[in-house]
């Protein structure tokens, strides 16, 4: 799982606050669309049961109503979906650098899982569709008998296909939320960043047990609210009065059940938060997402109360303000409990910056010339006094405004004085030269 860590290179403070934003934007998009995905799902295959029992068609022609809603383009679920997935785990690869938290590879794996459920879930929906034209032309008087006996063949496929590929399309795609949920929530628990029990503690945390059923619920209840707008803005839908009623009913009397719900589950996310990840921001968006819930549930109370879908769009709109909202709880939890992590990275990357330029001779190395004097010069020679070689207060005023000469008698040395033996060269570099002459004019005129 910590394999990601060769792909991630240290980055500055600024890039790493970026990188916070940028998650959460990836979730803002991920969330309303996975919960969705679950929502259209789940119902579609509770119908498909019940049709199956009852035999009634207005819960069939629902249920594949429920699965086209998200599978209207593939694109739309590595776009909406995938893509989100893979940039967050990179991201807190990123932010977990250098520790030993495998959250990024647990993500990875949640991505692992999505695709196999999405592979799963266009197969239930195109099995839908397929079962529908093989029996039509089964039922067909004017078909011949071998085309017919040959389409009851793939009926028979396309039935069992349908059986089975929801099924594990829903359960492999909870599984994947749950360890994104899982996996989010022990990169906002410091605590457990050294307990070494890592999947463990994210598959039994209670954390992670509410955080995932916070998004099952909202998943329910926006896709509640996104039936009632799609077939409030349908006219082919409404044109069926009955069917336009089943409809409604369903998705006003779920949507709010789920919203009287719901803020039970936003006040547990955060009794159940660990302490370092709390904030006043988290307190504030909590609060913010709640008033927007509440005032979820009284727009459907509304719509049932007058039995008029008039709120239709608002609650769409208001359920993605509710997604915002919890999404920077989230992003607020994720800054407060990696500030130690965050230091600590800004300073290995002040590190990495320093190496890397003194590497690739980018670097400016501050040269002190009075370490070079206290180092080399101060043996032989002194200002006042006569040691080996002659005191500078003699010989420093024939280089006064000749600061080149000096540089280059010292780089070169050569005997001038007969009673001083000549000067050896000290190897030193034109730089190095340079500091110690500035630093000998300027003590001597002082």
């Amino acid at each position: 799982m910590e394999f990601l860590d060769k792909y991630v290179l240290p980055q500055s403070a600024h890039h790493m606050i970026l990188l916070k934003y940028l998650m959460a934007l990836a979730l803002l998009i991920f969330i309303p669309y996975i919960s969705l995905l679950i929502g259209s799902l789940t119902f579609s295959l509770i119908f498909k049961n019940k049709s199956a029992k009852n035999n009634n068609a207005a819960h069939y022609k629902f249920s594949k109503f429920l699965i086209d809603l998200t599978t209207f383009n593939k694109v739309s679920a590595l776009g909406l979906g995938l893509a989100p997935l893979l940039s967050i785990s990179f991201g807190v690869a990123q932010l977990l650098h250098l520790s030993d938290v495998p959250a990024a590879g647990y993500i990875l794996l949640s991505s692992i899982f999505y695709i196999a459920a999405i592979i799963f879930i266009y197969t239930f929906k195109y099995s839908f569709h397929l079962r529908d034209i093989l029996g039509a032309v089964t039922e067909n008087e004017n078909i011949k008998e071998e085309i017919k006996e040959e389409s009851s063949f793939y009926l028979s496929s396309a039935n069992k296909l349908l059986r089975k590929s929801g099924f594990f399309g829903l359960a492999l795609l909870l599984v994947s939320v749950y360890l994104f949920v899982g996996a989010l929530n022990l990169t906002t628990r410091p605590e457990l960043w050294d307990s070494g029990n890592y999947f463990i503690n994210l598959i039994f945390s209670l954390q992670t047990v509410v955080g995932f059923l916070q998004i099952i619920l909202f998943a329910f209840g926006f896709t509640a609210a996104f039936i009632i707008y799609r077939s409030y803005s349908s006219e082919a839908i409404k044109s069926d009065e009955k069917y336009f009623d089943f409809i409604k009913n369903f998705g006003l009397k779920t949507g709010l059940i789920i919203s009287i719900i719901l803020p039970l589950f936003i006040i547990l996310s955060i009794l159940v938060k660990s302490s370092q990840a709390l904030s006043y921001n988290l307190f504030a968006y909590t609060l913010l997402a709640l008033f927007v819930v509440m005032f979820i549930s009284v727009l459907f109370y509304l719509m049932i109360r007058d039995a008029q879908l008039r709120y239709a769009s608002s609650l769409v709109y208001l359920f993605v303000l509710a997604v915002f909202f919890v999404v920077m709880q989230e992003y607020s939890s994720l800054d407060t409990a990696t500030k130690k992590q965050f230091a600590f990275l800004a300073a290995n990357y002040d590190e990495y910056k320093s190496a890397l330029e003194e590497e690739y001779g980018l670097k400016k190395v501050v040269i002190n010339g009075a370490d070079i004097y206290n180092g080399k010069c101060i043996a032989c020679h002194q200002f006042d006094k006569k040691l080996v070689g002659p005191p500078y207060n003699e010989t420093l005023p024939k280089y006064e405004g000749k600061r080149e000469e000096l540089v280059k008698f010292i780089l070169n040395p050569v005997k001038i004085n007969p009673d001083y033996p000549a000067m050896p060269n000290q190897g030193l570099k034109p730089a190095e030269a340079e500091a110690v002459v500035d630093y000998l004019l300027s003590t001597y005129k002082k």
